[in-house]
């Protein structure tokens, strides 16, 4: 029989409200997070979640969530016929039965060579001591890139999404907000179902924006894929005007999609979201490995962007820890794709293992059924542990018991 203190701290509990982060890494994210979802789902915590931001892989997944039509199993199912199709394939397939194609080879072959009789102008007028405002030609292209391989993709996520529109999310999942990095502000760009927002432009509304085209911008990996180039009118302040923005992969500015969930944020400067009591943090990615000196320059320019991006990612998660220490958070749960786990306190031992799932890359391309189950089952496993470890008063309905069976040993 519970005390009147457990039945109080269940009632308190059951009242705060819950963020839940989706960090990028591709396909291995979407599996990872998926195993991240159902635990959570099992434990009937999900459905208490009332904001999803989500980076590159972990918006693909997030969109389906908030998208899909059926219920959490049909969702399941789903999720894992499109990780095993992949979408490097369909895309390829688009990019050779389409005008998509060919356009894009158009639209790369004008940049090209409008950026190469620039380079030569910008130097005669160097030389004649000219010198022309950055935001003007030769200094900045007036061609915005209508066609890529990135706009490819995105007809891809169209077919996935099934067309959904950004203000048809469902009203019955919590609100969903896609982070891509817009590289002319150097500042987080976030989609929403009211409106799309940079700190630096305003509001713009996503009247006539698919999800597709938010997933598309958040995945748009640099080394891989050219940015969105468009222009569109933003509200600041009360009064409109139109902005050109180029939208790259959400992971270059915030790859674990933290940014819109901190509580100092200020609402007169960024976008408004409602405040959060705990925040679960799913992260698919894994530590640095040493390895031998960068020697030529491309592979020190690799090292030196893998040693920022990491050092931001933990930059991050340690503001994580000092919000729940100063009491601003209740709680924080981080699923780690690479957690050491000879650290877990409730570990299972049939746990896959860190180094099992380690290999897999950040890619779109198509996963077999075993690396589906290895990476989906981890997420999982871990969600069940570290809730046991540091909710424990959160692990009551349903699957609770799946928490106290003897496999879990302490």
């Amino acid at each position: 029989m519970q005390t009147n203190e457990t039945i109080s701290l269940q009632s308190d509990v059951g009242r705060d409200s819950i963020a839940l982060a989706l960090s990028g890494g591709g396909s291995r994210a979407i599996a990872f997070h998926l195993g991240c979802l159902r635990a959570l789902k099992e434990l009937q915590i999900l459905d208490r979640v009332s904001t999803i931001t989500a980076v590159s892989g972990g918006s693909v997944l997030a969109g389906m969530y908030c998208s899909h039509p059926g219920d959490f199993e049909t969702f399941e199912r789903e999720v894992r016929r499109v990780l095993a199709k992949g979408f490097v394939k369909p895309a390829l397939y688009t990019a050779l039965t389409t005008t998509e194609g060919l356009k894009a080879i158009g639209y790369a072959t004008t940049l090209f060579a409008e950026r190469a009789v620039s380079f030569f102008v910008r130097r005669a007028l160097k030389l004649c001591f000219i010198t022309i405002p950055k935001s003007q030609w030769p200094n900045v292209s007036p061609i915005l890139r209508k066609a890529s391989r990135t706009t490819i993709l995105r007809n891809t996520f169209s077919k996935t999404f099934d067309g959904c529109m950004m203000k048809n999310l469902r009203k019955d999942r919590p609100r969903l907000i896609v982070i891509a990095c817009e590289l002319r502000a150097k500042a987080a760009f976030y989609f929403t179902a009211e409106c799309l927002h940079c700190w630096r432009y305003g509001s713009a509304s996503s009247e006539g924006v698919e999800l597709a085209e938010a997933v598309v911008a958040s995945a748009a990996y640099p080394a891989a894929l050219p940015a969105i180039d468009q222009c569109m009118t933003f509200n600041k302040n009360g009064e409109q005007k139109s902005h050109r923005i180029t939208l790259t992969d959400g992971g270059v500015y915030d790859n674990l999609g933290l940014a819109p969930l901190w509580p100092d944020r200020d609402p007169s400067i960024s976008m408004e979201v409602e405040p959060h009591d705990r925040i679960i943090a799913c992260r698919a990615g894994y530590a640095l490995e040493v390895a031998e000196p960068a020697s030529i320059w491309p592979s020190r320019m690799e090292a030196a962007f893998e040693s920022v991006f990491a050092r931001s990612q933990n930059f991050a998660t340690k503001r994580l820890f000092d919000l729940a220490e100063s009491g601003k958070l209740k709680g924080i749960l981080l699923p780690y794709l690479g957690q050491q786990d000879d650290k877990l306190q409730f570990a299972t031992p049939d746990l896959v293992p860190g180094e099992m799932t380690a290999g897999y890359p950040t890619n779109f391309s198509a996963m077999d059924q075993e690396w589906i189950e290895k990476l989906v089952t981890r997420g999982e496993q871990l969600v069940y542990a570290l809730v046991k470890e540091n909710w424990p008063e959160m692990s009551m309905p349903k699957k609770a018991d799946y928490l106290k069976k003897p496999n879990f040993v302490e």
